[in-house]
């Protein structure tokens, strides 16, 4: 096969959905009927393929994404199963990142869920074409249209029903193929392999027609090709596919398949569907404006692990051919990385290849200072790709070794795990190693993972919020200082005059520089051959982030240098001093407010059980948002500090029997 026509048949593929939607059942399925495993393992049972972690598979849930490749209908197909916790949400993100597509599980009785809106709007952002599969048809209580009608409501996404299911719940038995008007049924004799398909008849087929109809309208409205086919009947089933996939690739419309992946149906639907519709690497960012050149490498690090000291790096290659035994640019750090041997994923087990080409999601061994969202190249004078978005850590952990020999293996432990995972960090106080991390989850995995990998039982304070500061005052405050010391054996002089003023909640901090003073400070040689501003500018974010009084980061504030001063011993050195001490002034000044992490809960509980739910809410400061009635169950929206959500899930539970549902989240930065 031809390299380019390989890479038209390569699919990069993500499933994402709020958790216990069904995604790594359906992942299991897929890999299954692609005859890349023989036994399909169960979440429950705790043996799937992409769920390997003993942390995965004790919890029921996928903390770690992972990667796997399949062939289907002489398709290569790369796939990614993400997270469904709120917690692990950066690993969804660095996964979008480098996906060119995406299905998106919804589960028929739940509907679309708060995280599922939370992942949706992530690729929305990263402009991904995306299907949709709504799961668990035969669950009691499930209705396909309910969730088709919430999708368009609370995703702002028009889906376009392919199929829908003969009977729901206990009674359902098949699918109805809109586009072919054929009746799908999955044999149970051989696990749903056998996929047999029989014209429509009867009450069936004039359902289907109807939905028919409506999809065939759907399409008209958003393909002009198609819309003139449409008004003289001359279409045929390629010419839907064909509008189906510009309707795709363009985000003008999701189409949606249905199926019960524990049930074993639906799958194969969605493999076709995925082959079809969502785009190749070419058709995708951000290929879609550069042709391929075989011998112009450009590639992406999205994960990166160790495995046995050495790193581990998962790599998006975007153009050209990486042989094995090479190197490459790394554009971040300005040095080569060693490429030794190159891997195709899956899941835990890797394959050795001799190189990957465009389109590729690979892993690769030798690179030794690489880290997660470095870009590499054969080309030096390539700017890096847009760097993964950092999420705020809101909670931590002390975590107090019981020896010095403790220390050292847990200082390797916790130097390993912020590598591979960028939202941990690690901070060494007197006698303990403050962990931060994205929730309580997070965190009480990470500990697992220390005491099972590590053998040591390190002691464990309780969480601690991680609070912030700003400014509250409306008018801006100004401060002068002027610094002149002898540092070494020269003497450094810096005098500026600053002013500090609040912005809108959530914009963080941003540094301006007046022109006066820019030309100033561009004359200044710097040691470490930066540009003088950007120097002067990362300088003052770093003070703003390390804190002005108690330590806690402030955020949400405009930084202005107002001017600076210049004589015969202004320095760049010198200059930053004074920004600090100027710096420490204004803000001692200021009025300042502390801001505490806000998390939005989503509770859904019987009726019976509503008023302990807000019994409990109203004991820990919470404000309610909305009250609204879904799938028979009252569903509250609300609003609490994180500090007062210790142990919630657990007073929730026992409140109301185990009939709620409860979904946290990060919302922002605030006061109280």
């Amino acid at each position: 096969m031809k390299i380019q026509d390989y890479i038209k048949s390569t699919r990069n593929i993500g499933i994402i959905a709020h958790i216990d939607a069904g995604k790594t059942t359906v992942s299991e399925r897929i890999l299954y009927y692609t005859h890349k495993i023989h036994r399909m393992g169960e979440v429950h049972d705790g043996n799937t393929t992409m769920d390997f972690m003993p942390e995965e598979q004790e919890r029921g849930i996928t903390i770690a994404a992972a990667s796997t490749h399949c062939e289907w209908n002489s398709h290569n197909i790369n796939l990614i199963d993400t997270p469904g916790h709120v917690d692990f949400t950066i690993e969804v993100e660095r996964s979008l990142q480098v996906l060119d597509g995406a299905v998106g599980i919804f589960c028929a009785v739940g509907g679309v869920e708060p995280q599922s809106e939370t992942v949706w709007r992530q690729s929305e952002a990263l402009q991904i074409p995306k299907l949709a599969f709504i799961n668990k048809l035969d669950r009691i209580g499930a209705d396909f249209e309910n969730v088709l009608e919430s999708m368009e409501t609370r995703l702002q996404t028009k889906p376009l029903a392919l199929q829908i299911p003969l009977g729901q719940g206990q009674d359902f038995h098949g699918l109805a193929d809109l586009i072919t008007l054929q009746k799908l049924e999955f044999s149970e004799e051989d696990q749903g392999e056998t996929v047999i398909r029989s014209p429509l008849a009867g009450e069936e087929l004039l359902e289907a027609e109807i939905w028919r109809d409506k999809l065939l309208e759907e399409i008209a409205e958003r393909s002009d090709e198609f819309l003139e086919k449409y008004f003289s009947k001359t279409f045929t089933a390629d010419d839907i596919k064909k509008a189906l996939r510009e309707i795709t690739i363009k985000r003008l419309a999701t189409p949606t398949l249905m199926g019960s992946a524990l049930k074993n149906s639906g799958i194969q639907p969605l493999l076709d569907a995925v082959c079809d519709y969502l785009p190749n690497p070419f058709e995708a960012k951000p290929l879609l404006t550069e042709p391929f050149d075989p011998a112009n490498i450009k590639a992406l690090v999205f994960k990166v692990v160790l495995e046995n000291t050495h790193r581990f790096s998962f790599v998006r290659i975007y153009n050209g051919i990486l042989p094995e035994n090479s190197s490459l640019y790394n554009v971040n750090l300005k040095k080569h990385e060693r490429i030794d041997h190159i891997y195709k994923l899956h899941a835990d087990y890797h394959e050795k290849i001799s190189q990957a080409a465009a389109g590729d999601l690979v892993g690769i061994v030798g690179m030794k200072t690489v880290q997660t969202g470095h870009t590499l190249s054969n080309d030096e004078t390539l700017a890096p790709y847009e760097d993964f978005h950092k999420y705020q850590p809101v909670i931590s952990l002390a975590f107090e070794p019981k020896n010095s020999e403790e220390a050292d293996i847990l200082d390797t432990a916790l130097a390993r795990y912020s590598l591979e995972d960028p939202t941990l960090t690690v901070s060494t106080e007197e006698g303990f190693r403050l962990v931060s991390g994205m929730g309580e989850l997070h965190l009480a995995v990470l500990a697992e993972r220390i005491q099972r990998e590590y053998k040591i039982e390190p002691r464990i304070g309780n969480p601690q919020v991680i609070l912030q500061e700003s400014i509250k005052n409306t008018e801006p405050t100004e401060a002068e200082y002027r610094f002149e010391r002898e540092l070494g054996d020269k003497l450094h002089h810096g005098h500026v005059r600053i002013s500090l003023a609040k912005q809108e909640r959530g914009q963080g901090n941003t540094v301006h520089i007046a022109d006066e003073a820019k030309a100033i400070i561009q004359k200044q040689k710097n040691t470490l051959k930066e540009d003088s501003l950007k120097s002067v500018q990362d300088y003052c974010l770093s003070l703003l982030e390390s804190g002005c009084s108690d330590g806690l980061a402030v955020t949400d504030v405009k930084l202005e240098i107002l001017s600076v001063q210049e004589n015969e011993n202004t320095s760049l050195p010198g200059i930053q001093n004074a920004l600090h001490f100027a710096l420490q002034e204004a803000y001692g000044k200021a009025k300042i407010c502390t801001l505490y992490p806000i998390m939005k809960l989503e509770i859904s509980a019987p009726e019976e059980n509503l008023g302990s739910c807000m019994n409990l809410l109203n004991t820990c400061r919470a404000k309610i948002e909305q009250l609204y009635e879904k799938q028979n169950l009252k569903c509250i929206t609300a609003l609490a500090p994180m500090q007062e959500l210790f142990g919630f899930a657990t007073k929730l539970r026992s409140a109301t029997q185990g009939r709620a549902g409860l979904t946290m989240q990060f919302l922002r930065y605030d006061t109280i």
